[in-house]
């Protein structure tokens, strides 16, 4: 991977995406690998000033860009005060231009959600909310070590019902420890209660660096077996799409032109920027990667910064690359990698370059290929990372 010299990250862009990290929780889930801090609660005031200096130090450099979305992740953005996202809602406003029709997402902790929240989420014009609920069942969120239980999730999830946003995503983990076929067809069938638009099924992994990782590795808990995961997965298609839900992506599922906008220009590789501590970017092709650590983070942004002065790292992907994410980001997608585009891109031809290994997995019911486009069928789903890695392995010979 090729290494660019600072302030190589310029010009003018057209639409761009925004994300904000916020990586504050009340308590560290065990399965959770994402960038987080706990219990850190004095570091809010000086992070959210940070955060600040860098959204307005960047503007310079993206003045002419149109931003489109913007997701606030963590982390748990919902447990920072009103006041403070005020205060970066209005540093971005001021700082960049936005769409008319941009969209503007928050992933929210259900024992977060109140009216005072939902209040300022309508004065500042966010029009799309995720709620981590993970599931409806009671031992399943104690297992997760969630700090909401059914009764708390339900709540939030009937004050967003009633309220001005119709936006709404649910995130659910299946493969949980001990979690039974019965007990996720409850959540799912819950979910459908409240006939949002969107739903998020994520198969949990045990991520190194977590506590569930430590567990399964020490045998306190162990992986459901290969046929339960398969039943989840085949019985959550079989009621989502009986409900009229399209599984647009291997983990997403939404009503007819109801997809995330912010999420699908990540797997389209369009141009997004990150702000915050661990956060990434991504500019025509280049990467960046900010410092994972909060209070360096915080240090820096005291200082008179460049904006390439908080990255850990900075590099431009080769071809190779390119090629690699581009095949892995698109079989993600239930359009599937459209050959034309491919050729186009990379002056391949797909079913050519390679043909042997899509024999192979079109003979093992992976794929489904034609002459216009390649997709990973239901199986092919469950084999998923499976299929990147002999992608990856052929792209890199």
């Amino acid at each position: 991977m090729k290494i660019l010299k600072k302030n190589q990250i310029s010009g003018p862009h057209k639409d761009l995406s925004i994300y904000i990290h916020i990586p504050f929780c009340e308590k560290i889930c065990p399965y959770c690998d994402f960038n987080k801090y706990s219990k850190v609660d004095e570091l809010i005031p000086d992070f959210t000033q940070s955060l600040i200096k860098e959204i307005q130090i960047n503007s310079k450099e993206f003045k002419n860009s149109k931003i489109v979305t913007i997701s606030l992740g963590g982390g748990t953005p919902s447990y920072i005060n009103n006041q403070d996202l005020i205060s970066v809602f209005d540093s971005i406003k001021n700082n960049y231009y936005l769409d008319d029709e941009f969209e503007f997402s928050i992933e929210i902790n259900p024992a977060d959600l109140d009216d005072s929240k939902l209040e300022l989420y309508e004065e500042i014009g966010i029009n799309r909310v995720s709620v981590g609920g993970q599931s409806f069942d009671n031992k399943i969120l104690k297992k997760l070590g969630r700090n909401h239980d059914s009764e708390i999730l339900i709540k939030s999830l009937e004050l967003l019902s009633n309220s001005y946003i119709d936006n709404i995503n649910l995130d659910l983990i299946f493969g949980v420890p001990s979690q039974t076929l019965t007990q996720w067809e409850n959540s799912l069938k819950m979910f459908l209660n409240f006939s949002f638009p969107h739903l998020s099924t994520y198969l949990l992994t045990f991520e190194p660096k977590t506590k569930f990782y430590k567990d399964l590795n020490q045998r306190r808990i162990f992986e459901p077996k290969e046929n339960e995961i398969i039943n989840m997965f085949n019985l959550t298609k079989e009621i989502l799409n009986n409900n009229n839900y399209s599984q647009y992506e291997i983990s997403n599922w939404a009503k007819k032109d109801r997809e995330s906008i912010h999420n699908l220009r990540y797997w389209n590789s369009e141009n997004y920027l990150g702000f915050g501590p661990g956060s990434s970017s991504h500019i025509d092709g280049r990467r960046m990667k900010n410092i994972s650590s909060l209070k360096k983070y915080i240090q820096l942004c005291k200082n008179k910064i460049n904006p390439d002065e908080l990255y850990s790292e900075i590099s431009t992907m080769t071809e190779e690359e390119k090629m690699i994410e581009y095949v892995m980001l698109n079989l993600r997608l239930k359009k599937g990698i459209e050959h034309e585009d491919f050729q186009r891109k990379f002056d391949n031809v797909f079913t050519l370059k390679f043909r042997d290994m899509l024999e192979e997995l079109n003979n093992n019911f992976l794929i489904k290929s034609n002459s216009k486009s390649t997709s990973l069928t239901n199986k092919g789903k469950l084999l998923s990372d499976y299929i990147f890695s002999k992608f990856t392995e052929e792209i890199s010979l």
